[in-house]
């Protein structure tokens, strides 16, 4: 069940599974940033019982229509709240953005915000009210506060402690480690020479993508760079001899050995593969998720987060900073490289095996 079968095309692995039309909330978001997950609710349809009542209609027809043993999850709360009191194992999947504590009020996301736990308590026993009430709709028994309405009976957090969106989670939660395109895509391949290494991912639609492709060009360093769908024009202005535009996905596994810098807007797929291959990034985060998870990378000592809201953006200084560090400065490299060997011993294959084998024991007969 899809948001957008649309996209379908851009899943490899999709061919011949019947696929179904999700629910979407199609009507206007609200303005504002939403600080806590809560707030993110309120902006798909949780300010209403009898809209959000709606969609949970629409969802357990869906499973009245397919019958599942099991549902995994992928940021679906009103699926999630549509199950309950339903025949079914349920567990979610994602980065763990969309899966905070379970602690009541959810914890702020914007920590440079200020806010009272009051306020936050207010806000959540609001939208527990209209939980609430489309749930009676539906016959299923009320929650006793906002954060049971991500009850499953597997949470697979896709990341990894120290790329936790939510520091401060007990140390109950497993961690089952970052899923990625896995050896998929082209062979990304480099001149010989002495220069630097470095590959650029970047956003078609990154504010300052000029001013970043105009620092590089200036870098006294070999560097490719992947933006899909970037004006030709720009092309134009900034290839050169140094500067090269690949103009389809590369295998991340070729940048292992060959690059020393990868830049990118710190989607957490792409960050995690390129410190499990040890390569210190420049991190240019575009929303939220993004910020916090480049936050956690600049923690860690393996790379540069810039804050898109910060003023006199300094690119030029942030690349001469991880390509040529000082002495006695705590090397980017070497902190990537630590963090890769703390989970070399775990494959990407080995995880998703593990994973399949637990959605295995969610359906065996008891």
């Amino acid at each position: 069940m899809l948001r957008d079968l649309s996209q379908v095309s851009s899943l490899s692995h999709a061919a011949g599974l019947p696929l179904l039309q999700a629910p979407i909330w199609q009507a206007a978001v609200p303005p504002g940033s939403p600080a806590t997950y809560a707030e993110i609710l309120l902006h798909y349809g949780y300010t209403d019982s009898d809209s959000l009542s709606n969609m949970v209609n629409g969802w357990r027809n869906l499973f009245t229509l397919t019958k599942p043993r099991l549902v995994i999850f992928d940021h679906a709360p009103t699926a999630l709240l549509a199950s309950r009191g339903l025949t079914m194992a349920r567990a979610l999947i994602g980065t763990g953005f969309c899966s905070p504590p379970r602690v009541s009020p959810f914890p702020v996301m914007r920590s440079w915000q200020s806010g009272s736990v009051q306020q936050l308590q207010a806000g959540e026993a609001r939208i527990l009210a209209v939980v609430n009430a489309a749930l009676k709709r539906h016959a299923v028994a009320p929650l006793n506060r906002l954060a049971d309405l991500l009850e499953a009976d597997e949470d697979f957090l896709c990341t990894y402690r120290e790329l936790d969106h939510y520091p401060g989670r007990d140390d109950t939660s497993h961690y089952w480690g970052a899923g990625y395109s896995y050896g998929e895509g082209h062979e990304i391949l480099w001149s010989g020479g002495a220069e630097k290494k470095v590959f650029a991912y970047l956003d078609k639609n990154f504010g300052d993508l000029e001013t970043v492709l105009q620092a590089l060009s200036g870098l006294a360093a070999q560097t490719q760079i992947y933006a899909p769908g970037i004006a030709a024009q720009c092309v134009t202005r900034y290839q050169s001899p140094r500067l090269t535009f690949l103009t389809s996905p590369i295998n991340f596994d070729t940048l292992q050995g060959h690059c020393d810098l990868t830049i990118c807007q710190a989607g957490h797929g792409t960050a995690a593969a390129q410190l499990l291959m040890g390569i210190p990034m420049l991190l240019l985060p575009m929303h939220l998720e993004q910020y916090m998870t480049a936050v956690n990378i600049e923690k860690i000592g393996a790379g540069i987060c810039i804050n898109p809201e910060q003023p006199d953006r300094d690119y030029v200084a942030a690349l001469n900073r991880l390509l040529n560090q000082s002495s006695g400065e705590s090397s980017f490299s070497d902190n990537a490289k630590a963090f890769a060997q703390r989970y070399a011993h775990q494959s990407q294959q080995e995880r998703v095996l593990k994973m399949a084998d637990r959605c295995e024991e969610l359906i065996a007969p008891t």
